[in-house]
């Protein structure tokens, strides 16, 4: 900071001091650091404060045989500064060479580290970093401002706290048989390939152009915009997400992929929606061919959630089915679910996939405000997943009978409360506090208010928070201001959400006490 220590020397009439304190002080008063942190109660070693990204522009240039970003790759992030900054961090992996940072053009001093605090005690599980930047004069509250960070290297996958991988991942088939990479971001990965204000709460506009060999399929976020022969046996190929997304949710897959595009139909407003589907050309002829099938219900799939939960809220839809069993998940890619497959090779079957498609309006379009949250994504998912195989595919499974076995389960199974998780990052993907017990409690609520206003209620809640960020207290509101309840019953309504989220045991209200 620019204090005017100096003014004090000699001596200076008291008028003159008090005139050159006046003048200088909004310069040195109005800038600070940002914080790093945005204060996750799971996750506090990721986001920062002091301003919010609008957009990020990413430029890789990679070598999938190496797995290497080569001279060339860089991130431009435009953002907003909501204070006046000093200097800032973002969230950005050490494991990839800087070779320079810009703010507004001119080159910026940055330093590295560790976040804080420790995120495990297990030495496999990676340790979340910053990257902090000064740039060379303050950023004023209100302004906007770009910062270009350019870098090179291999990119390592993160070890997860619950030792999971994560992030920008080789695709391996098999050890020593790699062709890429398979990118899937949940919860931190994004630092491990790009530097950006890693926290879902921050959501922003993304464009990632790849240079990689022209034999090989680069696949983005949103609707492909080019892809450009560059003459020395490479092709650039450009994505663009023009809504808001969460960086968990970015796409950055390279590999070989036998690629089917066409288009389908959003019944509920008319819209034709670009389709993008991408399997593992190394995969058996028999497990691609189901891969396929399995991606021609994906209109059918969404048309039924459509109509559950309003329009398709993106510009396309898809999948991308690798063949990487190391990862050993699926993730909801914004536009693009991905689908890891297994030892045998790429597979997609129909229920997760609904599961992953109904993740884009509940979790990719409306994503939670911190990692607390993530029982709304999941549970959302588990209820979709539940009702369209007994709707659809005929299970047995009905979604009263899903309540009713998730409310059955073991005592030592409820002790995990779903809006908590204990404040361990270990617990983001519990199956029982993430993914059945909220799902259940979805279901009880459309068991307690009725199919009409659950469904209007799901309606809503794309109105009003889609592109955006939901957390629990806005969650439970809307639930009751849908309800259609008053007086007793609606504060009944009010401990029944209460007990299923945040109680440490089994809640004592089911949709039997309404």
């Amino acid at each position: 900071m620019n204090r005017p220590t100096s003014a004090a020397r000699g001596a200076i009439a008291l008028s003159v001091l008090t005139a050159l304190l006046a003048f200088a002080a909004p310069a040195s008063a109005g800038f600070s650091p940002g914080a790093k942190t945005l204060g996750d109660p799971i996750i506090p070693q990721v986001g920062n404060g002091g301003y919010d990204v609008k957009k990020y522009e990413i430029d890789l240039s990679y070598d999938p045989v190496t797995n290497r970003f080569l001279a060339g790759t860089k991130t431009l992030i435009v953002a907003k500064a909501t204070q006046g900054l000093s200097r800032f961090s973002l969230d950005f992996q050490r494991d990839l060479a800087i070779d320079g940072v810009e703010v507004d053009g001119a080159d910026a001093s940055y330093s590295r580290a560790d976040a804080k605090p420790k995120l495990s005690s297990n030495p496999e599980v990676t340790q979340p970093a910053k990257l902090t930047i000064k740039p060379p004069t303050g950023l004023a509250r209100g302004s906007k401002f770009s910062v270009v960070v350019a870098y090179h290297g291999e990119p390592k996958a993160i070890v997860d706290a619950d030792t999971s991988f994560e992030g920008w991942v080789q695709a391996c088939s098999s050890p020593g048989d790699c062709d890429g990479s398979f990118t899937v971001n949940e919860p931190i990965g994004a630092q491990s390939w790009f530097p950006a204000n890693n926290h879902p709460s921050d959501k922003a506009k993304l464009r990632l152009a790849t240079t990689a060999p022209a034999a090989y399929t680069a696949i983005g976020s949103g609707k492909q915009v080019s892809r450009v022969d560059n003459g020395d046996g490479t092709a650039t190929t450009t994505w663009a997400e023009n809504k808001p997304m969460a960086t968990y949710l970015a796409t950055g897959t390279v590999g070989r992929f036998d690629v089917e595009q066409g288009t389908m139909t959003d019944h509920t407003d008319g819209t034709e929606i670009p389709t993008f589907t991408a399997i593992d050309s190394a995969g058996p002829q028999q497990r691609k061919d189901e891969v396929a099938t399995a991606a021609m219900r994906i209109p059918e799939m969404v048309n039924f959630l459509a109509r559950k939960f309003g329009s398709y809220p993106f510009e396309t839809v898809g999948l991308v089915a690798d063949w990487v069993p190391a990862v050993g998940y699926a993730l909801e890619n914004q536009t693009k679910p991905h689908f890891s497959g297994d030892e045998e090779g790429p597979q997609v079957d129909d229920s997760t996939l609904a599961h992953e498609l109904s993740h884009q309006w509940m979790g990719d379009s409306i994503s939670p405000a911190n990692w607390s949250t993530i029982w709304f994504n999941e549970g959302w998912a588990t209820f979709s997943e539940v009702l369209f195989d007994n709707k659809v595919d005929g299970a047995e499974m009905t979604p009263r009978k899903f309540f009713k076995a998730v409310y059955e389960i073991k005592p030592k199974y409820w002790k995990i409360a779903p809006a908590k998780l204990d404040g361990d990052p270990a617990n983001l993907f519990d199956g029982v506090a993430v993914y059945n017990r909220p799902g259940a409690m979805l279901e009880g609520l459309r068991e307690i208010i009725g199919n009409k206003r659950f469904f209007a209620f799901a309606h809503d809640l794309n109105d009003r928070h889609g592109y955006g960020n939901i957390s629990r207290g806005e969650f439970v509101g809307e639930a009751k201001r849908a309800s259609g309840l008053h007086g007793g019953k609606l504060k009944r309504l009010g401990r029944y959400l209460r007990q299923w989220l945040l109680w440490q045991k089994r809640p004592h209200l089911t949709p039997s006490d309404f």
